[in-house]
């Protein structure tokens, strides 16, 4: 077994309960809380997991670790480490060291050198270079990092693939920023843990995952779980979404050169049946109606109650078209005005009577100056 480290991004207890769908919770170490270190048993299985993350930054693989090393030694330990490599353009990263005199990269150079070996450093931010960089670029990126006593040496495996996710984030033929606020990496997210609630359920079934999305919005949710495989089906109230989701998936297969199993049809998401799903589904993963974005502080008492019935309605009819075991990973709104609190946690108790059970607490997400929260919710449903 080696030793990774994914560094999460800025929803970080979010991306550790996606790492925890692919990776058990043994072999996860929380160095930071947003560093996690995972003993993996190759490059290939570590590049192959993070290739499906939405919430992690970079993968990185430990190459060294020292217990209070001496400072000015860590120069020969970089350039032992660099001269493994023909010619390297290099980048230092350098985390957990801030009190600490940045390393010097024209010493660096100057040993390899004495090692005859030929290198060019590429300056960059003290925690390292952009994936803009990374990935078109063919650079060593050398994390140092200190934790404690102990100093790590860690090489860039894998990054984020932005042109990717910008590409199905902002390159679909039909967008709306009322219906399309989910983040598309959040989304990603979603759809992990919800995938892996049925790889718990440890069937052998060969048939692709049934995911449903209710509120598909612009099909944001659809087009990444079509991307691990899904046959997806999604609704909507607004005939608009529906046909704009349709041309989204279609849009999508055709880029990825996929071919995609989807149904999108119109309904209520208090009123749909089987019927409109080829029968039951294995997984539910959405984000509904939340509310308006910017509510007056008297607004919101009348908001929640408006929202408690939609959700719990919605709840109710989705008793009918889950199979037994089915997940479902969904998101509630969450305001804090003043010394007030608006959620719907208090309707746990009435979703747990109706076969819902909750697998953890709420995991928190919200865009920066956003009135209206997200919790991320898990629950398991059992008739």
């Amino acid at each position: 077994m080696h030793k990774y480290l994914f560094l999460l991004g800025r929803t970080p207890e979010l991306s550790f309960h996606e790492l925890l769908a692919f990776i058990p919770q043994e072999d996860l170490e929380q160095v930071t809380p947003e560093i996690v270190r995972a003993s993996l048993e190759s490059d290939e299985a570590a590049s192959n997991i993070f290739s499906l993350l939405g919430g992690s930054l970079k993968v990185l693989k430990t190459e060294g670790e020292f217990h209070a090393v001496e400072e000015e030694k860590l120069p020969e330990y970089a350039a032992a480490f660099l001269a493994e490599f023909p010619r390297p353009t290099f980048a230092i990263a350098e985390l957990g060291r801030n009190n600490i005199e940045k390393l010097d990269p024209g010493e660096i150079k100057r040993l390899l050198k004495a090692r005859n070996v030929s290198s060019r450093f590429i300056e960059g931010p003290r925690e390292g270079l952009s994936a803009a960089v990374l990935l078109h670029d063919d650079v060593v990126e050398l994390h140092v990092m200190k934790f404690g006593e102990t100093t790590f040496f860690a090489r860039t495996l894998e990054v984020q693939d932005i042109d990717s996710w910008t590409e199905r984030d902002r390159g679909k033929p039909y967008s709306d920023r009322k219906k399309g606020m989910l983040p598309v990496k959040v989304a990603r997210m979603m759809v992990n843990m919800a995938m892996a609630q049925q790889k718990s359920q440890a069937s052998d079934s060969r048939e692709p995952v049934k995911l449903y999305d209710p509120f598909c919005g612009t099909g944001t949710v659809l087009i990444e779980a079509a991307m691990r495989g899904c046959q997806v089906f999604g609704s909507d109230l607004d005939q608009d979404s529906v046909v704009g989701t349709t041309r989204n998936l279609e849009w999508f297969g055709k880029t990825a050169n996929l071919s995609v199993q989807s149904h999108i049809f119109h309904s209520d998401a208090t009123n749909v049946t089987p019927d409109k799903l080829g029968g039951l589904v294995d997984t539910l993963v959405t984000e509904p109606f939340l509310g308006k974005p910017t509510p007056q502080a008297q607004q919101l008492p009348n908001i929640f109650k408006g929202l408690e019935k939609m959700y719990l309605g919605a709840f109710k009819q989705w008793t009918k078209i889950l199979s037994p075991g089915a997940s479902v990973v969904i998101i509630f709104p969450y305001v804090v005005e003043g010394k007030n609190i608006y959620s719907l946690e208090k309707m746990i108790d009435k979703l747990s009577s109706l076969g819902y059970t909750p697998l953890s607490e709420p995991l928190m997400y919200h865009r920066p100056q956003a009135i209206v929260q997200r919790q991320v919710w898990q629950f398991r449903f059992s008739k």
